[in-house]
């Protein structure tokens, strides 16, 4: 299993991102798609990618239904439906259709990305790194998180001790269906509250916040870091670079048009610096002086 620094990741992950939101032509969006489907599959990572892409899908769906519906605009007319009462015309353009779809991969892709820095990193790593310079939010943050997941089981366990006893929490009537979710509401409420007191006194008796957090081991970089640390260089000098040259961009109102000379060459070169860093990843997985 690969386990970068967190750092390394964040930086990343956060340049596909940017690359992600700033680009508007498909074929860039589709690359870095294309990446991390890749990378995530080379790392066995099949169970979170498939989860990742069943949202994904579902959401994406949405957008491309959507968007003709909202937005008329567009000179190539599909589908032009009469007046309706209080809408007035529809009309469906191609225009339409196309930029919900890239709006639709955006989105996709930017699923994955999370899922994919979550694949890259250790959440104990996280933990460490972030605690170093904002202790307090990334606590405050760690056990929001962790209660959410906890009042959850909390909230199944209570419910099927009442189902045992008897109670119906499938009423038909509103008021007595609400009658049977309150006493769980009351459990978990006192739940709540005693757990609190614990976590407060446990750091507490460990002198939280009292001197600077130390720690049993350092995260340390290693190779595979600096070699990703240089893709991070040559990546966001390609953005940079693409922004200033002003590729990359598809204007697909009011007529969609087409993909530029330009835009292809400089996608060459992003792809080879893509390619080259999921080597990278897949390699450290056998090379051993890359770990």
């Amino acid at each position: 299993m690969i386990k970068m620094h967190p750092f390394t990741m964040i930086l990343f992950s956060s340049i596909l991102f940017f690359m992600t939101l700033v680009y508007s032509h498909p074929f860039y969006i589709l690359s870095i798609l294309i990446f991390i489907v890749l990378t995530m599959l080379f790392l066995e990572e099949k169970k979170l990618l498939k989860q990742t892409m069943k949202y994904g899908l579902f959401m994406s769906v949405w957008i491309i239904m959507i968007n003709p519906l909202v937005s008329q605009s567009g000179r190539t007319i599909l589908f032009k439906s009469p007046r309706l009462p209080i809408i007035g015309k529809m009309k469906i353009t191609l225009e339409s259709l196309a930029y919900g779809g890239n709006m639709a991969l955006k989105l996709f892709c930017i699923l994955l990305i999370f899922s994919f820095f979550s694949v890259m990193t250790n959440p104990d790593e996280n933990f460490s790194f972030f605690s170093k310079y904002a202790h307090k939010f990334t606590l405050t943050l760690s056990m929001s998180t962790n209660i959410i997941h906890r009042l959850k089981l909390e909230i199944m366990r209570v419910k099927d001790v009442m189902v045992l006893r008897g109670v119906n929490f499938k009423e038909k009537n509103l008021i007595k269906r609400v009658k049977a979710y309150y006493p769980i509401l009351k459990v978990i409420f006192i739940s709540s509250l005693e757990g609190a007191l614990d976590r407060a006194e446990s750091l507490y008796a460990r002198g939280y916040g009292k001197e600077v957090r130390t720690s049993y081991s350092q995260v340390k970089m290693k190779r595979i870091d600096y070699l990703i640390h240089g893709m991070n260089f040559i990546l966001l000098l390609l953005l940079i670079m693409s922004i200033a040259y002003d590729v990359g961009f598809v204007d697909f109102y009011p007529t969609f048009k087409g993909f530029g000379r330009e835009d292809m060459i400089f996608l060459i070169y992003i792809d080879v610096a893509l390619v080259v860093a999921m080597l990278l990843m897949r390699g450290c997985k056998r090379w051993k002086f890359l770990r």
